[in-house]
């Protein structure tokens, strides 16, 4: 199981000189799930940091009667480089805003008088922190298969590793075992485990896509051939049944077998006997069967496109593997895993990934499970152009639509201006983004955003966004 108690921390440092801000501060946390820590001054706040060990820290920008919280900033980070660090400020100072985002602040919030105002960027940096602190751990581990696998395929979830504990106690046996989970979950992987930690390890093991085959090459490929069985059988021919006499034979994508076929293997399954085709004699095998399928088995056998006998047959044990999406603190772990395999594919060597990127990746839903992101870390290690993997460097289907907003230091503007720069472009982009995601449909753009259609026609408008629908009309008084 891998460690990552030391990341589960709740404690928030928030640095004020004035302490009915920072009264008022704590009062609006009051009711969250963030335990707050305060300080008067930079010097508490830096003893803070080194005994309390917070994962997020909130200070005021300029403190009149202190030192600035830019030389906190920097302190802090040398005690913690990973400490995440959110400033804030009611001053008009741009360019020293620019600064602390440099030096390595988190965010930047004018000071705040609602909850709304401050939970949201504290919640995201609790966010960040952690997956940063997660990297960080992953990063210094020399072999990140040590706890938390299963012949190769790796994880630390609560999920996989009940998946695991069942293969190992599975595996010494004789069991007939169907393995059911989504396409790119690892279904292969694990049968390939549970032959090679079984009795019958030394032995062939045979996997055959049974549903990727007619039945009359199937048959044939399964049971075998005697010579002149049919045109062009010239030899007598083994099936793979018998490839994997004394060993273990995976029937893959069973759900896709005609039923006529689910018959004959329902024979061969029941008294572990097989006949080549053209031949009246059967030949005894002793085989260990594991199955797989991506669809529901009960659903198949519902809508008789599974035989229920052969079902249950098959079912002896059944191991669910859970999508990727269902587990994503596995995906720091594969990413590495990934990683160190793929490290010397490109002509750079790799050496790790930034945390925004681990963000994204983790974020994301993986349709294709772990093979999906196996290839992802494939192609990021063979196109890579420095030893980091940043989120620009992340496979274009992978990067989020929405960019980030940053401000233009080349012009010298106060903070109001620049803040209201800043929120035309987000209403621009936000807008604009769900726009697309809802095909120009306004009124699921309006729910979505949690806003009246006059309001998001007024900031499509204002916002020169393009608007490829219908136009609605409203009545002057109409309220809605």
């Amino acid at each position: 199981m891998n460690d990552f108690s030391h990341i589960d921390s709740n404690k928030i440092l928030i640095i004020d000189d004035d302490k009915t801000v920072l009264d008022s501060i704590v009062s609006l946390l009051k009711n969250s799930k963030y335990k707050c820590l305060t300080a008067l001054s930079t010097a508490a706040g830096i003893n803070i940091i080194k005994t309390e060990q917070p994962l997020v820290v909130l200070t005021d920008l300029k403190m009149e009667s202190d030192t600035s919280g830019i030389e906190l900033l920097e302190e802090a980070k040398k005690i913690d480089p990973d400490l995440v660090v959110i400033v804030y400020t009611a001053y008009g100072n741009v360019p020293q805003v620019v600064d602390a985002i440099k030096k390595g602040a988190f965010d930047f919030i004018q000071k705040v008088q609602t909850h709304h105002d401050i939970i949201v960027p504290i919640d995201r940096a609790f966010k960040f922190a952690k997956i940063q602190r997660e990297n960080t751990y992953l990063r210094s581990r020399v072999d990140l298969t040590d706890d938390g696998s299963f012949f190769g395929a790796v994880g630390s979830s609560q999920a996989i590793r009940n998946v695991f504990e069942t293969c190992k106690r599975v595996a010494m046996t004789n069991a007939t075992v169907l393995i059911t989970g989504e396409t790119g979950t690892g279904k292969e992987v694990i049968a390939r485990g549970l032959h090679y930690h079984s009795p019958r390890r030394n032995e062939s093991f045979v996997p055959v896509a049974v549903g990727s085959l007619p039945d009359n090459l199937l048959e044939g490929e399964l049971f075998g051939n005697v010579r002149g069985a049919f045109t062009g059988a010239t030899t007598d021919k083994p099936g793979l049944f018998e490839a994997a006499d004394k060993g273990t034979i995976f029937l893959d994508e069973i759900g896709e077998v005609s039923i006529e076929m689910q018959h004959k293997l329902l024979r061969v399954i029941q008294e572990r006997k097989v006949r080549r085709l053209g031949s009246v004699k059967e030949r005894e095998i002793d085989v260990r069967i594991v199955s797989a399928t991506n669809q529901n088995p009960e659903e198949l056998v519902k809508n008789n496109k599974l035989r229920e006998d052969l079902y249950y047959r098959l079912n002896v044990i059944h191991i669910h593997i859970p999508p990727l999406r269902e587990r994503k603190e596995d995906v720091p772990i594969l990413l590495y895993h990934f990683m160190k395999k793929y490290h010397n594919i490109g002509v750079i060597e790799v050496e790790k990934i930034s945390s925004e990127a681990l963000m994204i990746l983790k974020e994301y839903d993986w349709p294709g499970n772990v093979r999906q992101l196996q290839g992802a870390v494939e192609q990021m290690m063979a196109l890579a152009t420095r030893p980091e993997i940043r989120p620009e460097d992340l496979p274009e289907k992978i990067r989020p639509t929405t960019k980030r907003v940053y401000v233009d230091t080349t012009e010298e503007l106060d903070f109001k201006t620049s803040k209201a720069r800043i929120t035309e472009a987000f209403e621009k982009q936000y807008i604009e983004n769900l726009l697309e995601k809802y095909n120009n449909n306004i009124t699921k753009v309006a729910e979505a955003a949690g806003l009246n259609r006059k309001t998001i026609y007024r900031l499509i408008d204002s916002r020169d966004i393009k608007f490829r629908g219908v136009r609605e009309e409203f009545d002057e008084d109409e309220d809605e």
